[in-house]
């Protein structure tokens, strides 16, 4: 399977997480790993509406990029001011935490940027369930 990417722009509204569960369900990912996609995904995206201090002319980027064996690497980016040093405690975090085998924050060029990586189902980097690898980037 190539390589497949995917950009969608959001307006900071409630509706925005319907359509960026459903630009999940498009991508070319194994069936059991789209639900733990589609929730990690809706949590980000309500994090940039609720906390992104966005006006309603700014847009809220999710970028996805599967690889050839399955691997995804996604981001949700917005002009907010990104996370603040207690969203750590939060629902957001603690689903990464225990679903993403690789994520981050960070801030450049005027945008937020949360991503999350899953390796390829089945693949030497597949983790068990329940188990965390440590984060680091993909692209």
């Amino acid at each position: 399977m190539p390589d497949h990417e995917a950009t969608h722009l959001l307006p900071p509204r409630a509706a925005s997480i319907v359509l960026a569960r459903r630009a999940v369900e498009a991508l070319p990912l194994e069936p059991a790993r789209t639900g733990e996609v589609k929730l990690i995904v809706s949590e980000l995206v309500t994090n940039s509406i609720e906390h992104g201090r966005l006006g309603a002319h700014d847009r809220i980027e999710l970028r996805a990029l599967v690889d050839g064996r399955g691997a995804l690497h996604m981001e949700v980016r917005d002009p907010g001011p990104g996370p603040q040093p207690d969203a750590a405690r939060g629902m957001g975090w603690r689903i990464l935490e225990r679903m993403a085998d690789r994520w981050g924050s960070d801030r450049s060029d005027g945008l937020a940027r949360v991503w999350f990586e899953l390796d390829a189902a089945g693949g030497p980097w597949s983790r068990p369930p329940g188990h965390r690898n440590p984060s680091g980037p993909f692209l």
